[in-house]
Parts: structure tokens; C-alpha cells; sequence
């Protein structure tokens, strides 16, 4: 017989669910062996969980995605185009430091908000939107102009 916090008897809640009486479930839910067990066991009456998908944000969000990438790009060039201009060492690990945030911060724009919004088309869109406004790779700009 187990006794109240003896490591058997939590074993064996182990494979119990909060409810399961309700629903007439008795007994430790363990794995099936084949695939006609999981034919006659009953589906659960929970609704699934996670954040509903729209079929429209998978084209929005791969649009943004070669846009960001277009972005990091430009940064790529950017960057290989400007120099800190000094040859002490602090001013160049800075400078080296600030290059790599910046070719960066486009895919990680994108990641975050692509894993933070899931679910939510318009904030999606609108923080896709400002990102491309704000991480615009202006060391590019001037080459642009001049060609």
C-alpha cells in the first residue's frame, strides 16, 4: 500500500488528466500499441489549442520575408562600402560591433514579430511594415542615387 508521498503513487497520477471521472475515463492513460487502439479510443472533447491560422498569412508573411532578406542584403553592401575611419582599436571593434547589429537586425525583426504575432494578420502586417521603414539600409542610399 502506498503511503501520501511515496514516489509510486505519484507515478501513477502521473498518467491521469483533472477530469477524466467527468468524462467517464478510468484508469492510466497509456500509449497504444497499434493502430486499431487509436481507432477506438475516443477523441477529447477539449477544443485544440494554439492561436487560429489565416490562409492569408503565409503569402503576406513570405513577401515580407524576400523584402527583409532584400533589406539584410543591402546592409551586406552597405556596410563594405563605409569605414570607421580610425586605426585605433576601439573605435574599429565599435565599428565592427555596430556593422554586425546591423546586418542582423532585419532577420531578427522578422523572426520576432513573425513568432510574436502569430494568429494576427493586421498587427503582423503593421510591425512587418515598420520594420522595413526603420531598418532601411540608408549606407546603400547614396550608391543608389549616384547610379
Amino acid at each position: 500500500m502506498a503511503t501520501p508521498g511515496d514516489p509510486l503513487e505519484d507515478d501513477e497520477e502521473a498518467f491521469h488528466w483533472a477530469g477524466d471521472e467527468a468524462t467517464g475515463r478510468e484508469g492510466a492513460r497509456l500509449p497504444v500499441a497499434n493502430a486499431q487502439d487509436v481507432a477506438e479510443t475516443p477523441a477529447d472533447d477539449a477544443p485544440s489549442a494554439g492561436p487560429a491560422r489565416r490562409a492569408g498569412t503565409a503569402p503576406l508573411t513570405i513577401l515580407f520575408g524576400l523584402l527583409y532578406l532584400v533589406i539584410t542584403v543591402g546592409w551586406i553592401l552597405g556596410t563594405g562600402y563605409t569605414s570607421a575611419g580610425s586605426t585605433e582599436l576601439f573605435p574599429q571593434l565599435t565599428w565592427q560591433f555596430a556593422e554586425f547589429t546591423a546586418i542582423i537586425a532585419a532577420p531578427v525583426w522578422f523572426g520576432t514579430t513573425v513568432l510574436l504575432t502569430s494568429g494576427r494578420l493586421g498587427v503582423r502586417v503593421g510591425f512587418l511594415a515598420l520594420g522595413l521603414g526603420v531598418l532601411l539600409p540608408w549606407p546603400i542610399l547614396p550608391l543608389l542615387a549616384v547610379s
